[in-house]
């Protein structure tokens, strides 16, 4: 295997269903243009991922993005990356890491999910031994009502709300009274929204939601009964304890325009090239762990030498990548890895794309 040489142009991973709590999927389908377009449990795409998707009696590897290389051998994102950090990862490798910065994944949801947060970079490793959190942004994608229910999510405790009022609540497992602690937010096709590791959250029905997040799949749940099944005390804090689950949330407490101005992104110009467009789409407070862009490509889109990895995902309709002696044509919903070591090349098409860097870059033009 030509390490190296695969390390100098993007890599499509494939589509990557996985089974969830919640159901959903019928607008997945249809982004990915898959028939029929249905409902069900394999509600989620892990589109570009090289951390194990946890759950009970899943196996080694169960999740992790898997590739196609030119030789037509199929291999996972995690053991190409094993062979040569360098290459794929830049400066964030070393002889422990074979993690990207930044993952990606796709849900759809009809129903709410289950209200959770995820671990800080602290609490990941005391608890879980890892060297990462779990910040997460959405980008929502598409949106539909559900038995007239406009599309939405809750996020952030409202004023008021205290570590022992919210024990409380789950004590008694009052899940009215746990949502009535967040804010419901009414969300739309093309909303950017970043939940920070440690705020309390839970997606709403009828949303397509793309989630770009740090390297962790760990997820604190405080609902003992979701979707008519029974969770375990493994499903709900991989069995540290309610006391110790609880002191994963972090309890800020937000007026709405407070959380608003922290949770919901607004794209600002980055730069201009020919009639395409590129966008930050969260200012430098929200998105300390991950930067997020949005390219409107309407042409030919050169782009420059970036030093380290980072992540595309075709939004609408479809992109060619033309490199200096190869071509690669990805079709709408699709992931793609740009390791470190990629060559300068273009991106051709009337499309939109999203891209996900694995640090804030304020500073001047990398693309």
């Amino acid at each position: 295997m030509k390490v190296k040489k695969i390390s100098e142009f993007p890599i499509q991973t494939l589509h990557n269903r996985v089974q969830r709590l919640y159901s959903g999927g019928r607008l997945l389908d249809r982004w990915q243009k898959i028939m029929p377009e249905v409902d069900s449990v394999l509600s989620e795409d892990l589109l570009v991922t090289t951390v194990d998707y946890l759950g009970p009696g899943n196996p080694d590897h169960h999740g992790v993005s898997q590739v196609l290389l030119e030789s037509g051998e199929t291999f996972d994102l995690r053991s190409l990356i094993h062979l040569a950090p360098r290459y794929f990862l830049g400066k964030y490798s070393d002889s422990s890491n074979v993690n990207p910065k930044v993952l990606v994944r796709v849900g759809d949801s009809n129903v709410r999910l289950v209200m959770q947060c995820h671990p800080t970079t602290a609490m990941a490793k005391k608890h879980f031994n890892i060297d990462s959190g779990k910040t997460e942004a959405w980008y929502i994608a598409d949106t539909r009502e559900i038995d007239g229910v406009k599309p939405h999510l809750y996020c952030g405790f409202k004023a008021g709300v205290t570590r022992e009022s919210f024990k409380t609540l789950f004590e008694s497992q009052d899940i009215e009274g746990m949502l009535n602690c967040l804010h419901k937010i009414e969300v739309k096709t093309g909303d950017l929204i970043m939940i920070k590791a440690g705020m309390p959250h839970a997606m709403g029905s009828g949303c397509l939601f793309i989630e770009f997040h740090e390297p962790c799949d760990y997820t604190i749940r405080v609902e003992k009964k979701y979707m008519n099944k029974i969770l375990s005390d493994a499903e709900m804090h991989y069995g540290l304890g309610f006391e110790t689950m609880l002191d994963f949330f972090d309890y800020t407490t937000y007026d709405e325009q407070q959380i608003t101005a922290s949770v919901m992104g607004r794209l600002s110009v980055r730069t201009t090239k020919e009639d395409s467009t590129l966008y930050e789409c969260f200012n430098k407070e929200q998105s300390s762990a991950f930067s997020v862009r949005k390219l409107e490509l309407n042409g030919v889109f050169p782009v420059e030498k970036y030093e380290d990895h980072y992540l595309m995902i075709t939004l609408k309709n479809d992109i060619e990548i033309i490199g200096e002696d190869r071509t690669l044509c990805v079709k709408q919903g699709n992931g793609i890895f740009v390791p470190a070591n990629c060559k300068p090349f273009s991106i051709k098409g009337q499309a939109e794309v999203l891209l996900a860097y694995p640090q804030r870059d304020d500073e001047g033009e990398t693309q």
